[in-house]
């Protein structure tokens, strides 16, 4: 890690580089980021917030410099007409909040879910008409695919199978909550999830993946940031939900559970069998704690994109 330690001696043009790196990332969204957001997701720094951002500033007023500032938001050159967009979806958002709010209330009722969690483009108030609601359920240990399987039935039965406010793509279990890939894409994720059911968990998972300050050093593990905008967080379990839980109690829970597993496994070997069996246990990971189920990889299309804005800027 370089050492910011004296401004007379800061290698400014290396701050000027990891500046750009966290820009360029957001720019494959078309989203700008203020100078707090600057500072959380730089990938390299140990100078104050008040240095940091007197370099800031005097770097985006340079006529050389691949990014530029205006109205309190900094984005890569020429892509100012991304700061009305992001204003924008952040108008746009506050409905999404609304409709994650009720969502949510729905899922949290659902046998065996323990806490609810909004990433994706709602997480990062950059939701337009064309995103969908994106979830990260926490369940109980050996119910997982018990209350995964519940709530996608639930889906298509009655949202017929409709992902715009029903996307439940990623399943974590109360012992499990380390997310196993570990990149610049996964790592964004978590530091901007926002909670909306049983903050005590989500601290808990934050705390379990401090690794992303591999990549954020200066992101801050208890941010307000957590909390979702417009949303209050409820931390109240149903009744209704643990009486629908009697039902799977025991060695008839446990047997279910690892049925239906083993069951979806199959399903996604036969449905999708022309991807080789490591893109595909990849893309939907079947594990007794995990489901996760990104048919169009996501993370493999953003990281490509964002390595070749790299190459382009030669960083």
């Amino acid at each position: 890690m370089i050492n910011y330690v004296e401004i007379s001696v800061i290698p400014v043009e290396n701050l000027k580089k990891d500046i750009l790196r966290t820009l360029l990332y957001y720019d494959i969204f078309g989203h700008p980021l203020t100078e707090d957001e600057i500072f959380s997701f730089l990938a390299r720094n140990s100078i104050s917030k008040e240095v940091f951002v007197k370099h800031l500033r005097e770097l985006s007023e340079s006529e050389s410099s691949p990014f530029a500032r205006r109205d309190g938001y900094y984005y890569v050159k020429p892509a100012a007409d991304s700061i009305n967009r992001r204003l924008e979806k952040e108008s746009y958002s506050k409905k999404m909040w609304r409709s994650a709010s009720f969502v949510t209330h729905i899922i949290k009722r659902f046998p065996f879910v323990r806490a609810v969690m909004v990433s994706g483009s709602l997480s990062k108030n950059s939701s337009d008409k064309k995103s969908d609601l994106d979830f990260l359920v926490i369940t109980a240990n050996n119910r997982l695919w018990i209350s995964r399987t519940l709530l996608m039935l639930f889906k298509k039965i009655f949202l017929l199978n409709s992902y715009k406010f029903f996307c439940i793509n990623y399943f974590i279990t109360e012992s499990n909550l380390e997310i196993e890939d570990k990149n610049i894409f996964t790592a964004t994720e978590i530091a901007t999830i926002k909670i909306i059911y049983n903050s005590d968990l989500l601290n808990k998972f934050i705390e379990q993946n401090k690794w992303i300050t591999d990549y954020f050093p200066n992101y801050m593990l208890c941010d307000p940031m957590l909390h979702s905008p417009g949303c209050r967080v409820n931390n109240r379990r149903s009744i209704f939900q643990k009486l629908l839980e009697l039902p799977y109690s025991g060695f008839i829970g446990n047997s279910l559970n690892n049925w239906l597993m083993k069951f979806t496994a199959r399903h996604w070997e036969k449905k999708y069998a022309h991807l080789n069996e490591s893109e595909r246990n990849h893309m939907f990971r079947t594990k007794p704690d995990v489901s996760k189920t990104h048919p169009g990889n996501m993370q493999k299309r953003i990281l490509a994109m964002y390595n070749e804005k790299l190459k382009e800027f030669n960083l």
